[in-house]
């Protein structure tokens, strides 16, 4: 735990002033605990949150157990860099200057990911937006780049857990952190997240994600400044059958069914959307 991470890149963004410590304990999740082994574990318990320019700290208790009997009782400060869509970048050991998201186990990285999520949703830390950014014509979004295949995102983001990979070709905003960008189209869907894919003229199509039921879901949206122009239900994953697309460069979307994921999708449906944003079925 000794070496250092040198040279590591700027933060992307900017917060406000530090919310008084009061407010930690009506966090929704100021609290997790890690396994670090056969009966070992540890609590972390938020204590201390304040923010800069570039970073908000977080100094946790940490409490170390050994089959459910407390053995030591000791702090660890972090420092959590978030980007300008409030998704965290990297997380820094103030003491060891290591980004636990390169250095930690998957399932660790996911407990610190959801805390960084928790201060967000719970208005721990606010994430300003300047007047340029709030401006659909000067900000540069992350886009994915067509074909947007569901079977190779699901493989890459999911199966190889490839975060870079996934994060360049898929990149994905969460919502209700970014809930404004679909605000400004006039889209008062409530996704678990959503990609943006390249403009049509002056078109914006989305893919919005709904993960977190039993039956899992993907609609395509077509929309212009406040206003929706069509949309369309592209993939639904209920158990029993897997219906997925893929969408072409020509912005041709195919609808593909099959049972399982091991048999060879069957394309049931094509459709192409038109230069005025709306759908036209070609198969």
């Amino acid at each position: 735990m000794e070496q250092k991470i040198e040279n590591l890149p700027p933060a992307q963004t900017t917060v406000t002033a530090a919310p008084s410590q009061e407010n930690i304990a009506d966090m929704e999740n100021n609290s997790f605990t890690l396994s670090c082994g056969s009966g070992c574990a540890a609590t972390y318990t938020a204590e201390e949150i304040s923010q800069d320019k570039t970073s908000v700290k977080v100094k946790f208790k940490v409490e170390n157990y050994m089959n459910d009997k407390l053995e030591e009782t000791n702090e660890e400060t972090y420092l959590f860099y978030y980007s300008n869509t409030g998704e965290i970048d990297k997380i820094i050991n103030e003491e060891t200057q290591k980004n636990i998201l390169d250095e930690y186990i998957l399932n660790a990285q996911e407990s610190f990911k959801e805390f960084a999520a928790s201060l967000i949703k719970d208005k721990k830390v606010e994430i300003p937006q300047s007047k340029e950014q709030n401006n659909s014509a000067n900000t540069k979004y992350r886009i994915s780049a067509l074909p947007f295949d569901h079977e190779d995102y699901y493989s890459t983001c999911y199966v190889k857990f490839d975060e870079k990979e996934c994060a360049n070709r898929y990149p994905r905003y969460s919502y209700p952190e970014n809930k404004n960008i679909l605000e400004e189209y006039g889209i008062k869907d409530t996704p678990t997240s959503f990609f943006m894919l390249p403009k049509i003229n002056n078109l914006q199509p989305f893919i919005l994600g709904y993960t977190d039921s039993d039956v899992e879901g993907y609609d395509l949206i077509v929309a212009t400044k406040n206003k929706v122009i069509s949309s369309l239900q592209i993939a639904e994953f209920d158990g029993e059958t897997v219906n997925d697309f893929i969408i072409t460069k020509n912005f041709e979307i195919e609808l593909y069914t099959r049972k399982n994921t091991t048999e060879k999708r069957i394309l049931k449906k094509k459709y192409k959307i038109q230069p005025d944003g709306k759908l036209k079925q070609a198969l």
